[in-house]
């Protein structure tokens, strides 16, 4: 899939991750999917429900993170738990509101990080304990954390989980909407096209994305669904792009986030010279 990026912004590499994670975390060599990183966070650390929150963006559901480096971790690439590390974290090119895939159990909403070669509308089944949920009326709450559920309860939230990944919605030139009426389909795949004039309304669950042609991700609850539950309105909020790294913030009904366009794994690999690589890498240990 090629990249299209703003006029004026330039490619970056994964150098751009190497270099700006490193102060929060090590880089390690991880024999099946090469450079991974781990953050410096305690042993309860959770992707997309540790320190951060939901809203609801002219892009869909958007993970808001309160660590400086949450602008790369929750928007490009993909989590994995690994025994005597935690969870680790995979870098990629493409960036999303958020990767992962949504679920929906009794009065519950829940979703799990996607993990690595899993993509939006892959039949997969996120383990018990990757999953977060939150009941449905406290979705938005920018202190989300404090509403989810204990994850010893997962199991019994898992069993009754409902997600479908094949109501889709595809948004090109001529504005057109193909929307798969099952009502009871929470788990929403969105494709992208850049070329889209669409604009997002109250309503709408994606809008066009600038980082990459048809992008595809999973786009979560419907809005009116989360503001009927929560009773309350719910107004989207536009995303504003920082020039370098900062952290992510919302602020007045703007969210500003840094959103490089990463180059596409396969040109980066046709780096002669000055590949991307982190300064400093560890050798991975297996759990004994």
């Amino acid at each position: 899939m090629g990249a299209s990026h703003p006029v004026g912004q330039t490619e970056v590499t994964y150098q751009v991750f190497y270099d700006e994670l490193a102060p929060f975390g090590r880089w390690i060599n991880y024999p099946e999917y090469g450079n991974v990183w781990l953050p410096n966070v305690g042993s309860g650390f959770q992707p997309y429900a540790t320190n951060g929150h939901w809203v609801f963006s002219n892009a869909g559901w958007t993970w808001v993170s309160n660590y400086n480096w949450g602008w790369a971790t929750f928007h490009y690439g993909r989590w994995f738990f690994e025994e005597g590390y935690g969870w680790l974290w995979l870098p990629g090119h493409e960036w999303a509101p958020a990767w992962v895939t949504w679920g929906h159990s009794g009065a519950y909403y829940g979703w799990a990080p996607l993990g690595p070669r899993i993509n939006a509308g892959d039949e997969w089944s996120p383990p018990s304990h990757a999953w977060t949920f939150v009941p449905q009326e406290h979705m938005n709450k920018p202190d989300l954390e404090h509403y989810a559920m204990d994850r010893k309860s997962n199991t019994n939230f898992v069993k009754n989980v409902t997600i479908i990944d094949n109501h889709t919605i595809n948004v090109t030139n001529n504005n057109s909407t193909v929307v798969n009426n099952n009502s009871s389909v929470v788990n929403r795949t969105a494709v992208i096209n850049n070329n889209s004039n669409n604009s997002n309304t109250h309503n709408s669950d994606v809008v066009n994305n600038q980082h990459g042609n048809n992008t595809q991700f999973n786009t979560g609850p419907h809005v009116t669904e989360v503001e009927k539950a929560a009773n309350t309105r719910i107004q989207p909020v536009n995303i504003n792009e920082h020039s370098k790294p900062a952290l992510s913030t919302v602020n007045d009904n703007k969210l500003y986030m840094y959103k490089p366009t990463i180059m596409h794994d396969e040109k980066q690999k046709q780096i002669i010279s000055n590949k991307p690589a982190p300064k400093n890498v560890e050798q991975y240990k297996p759990h004994q």
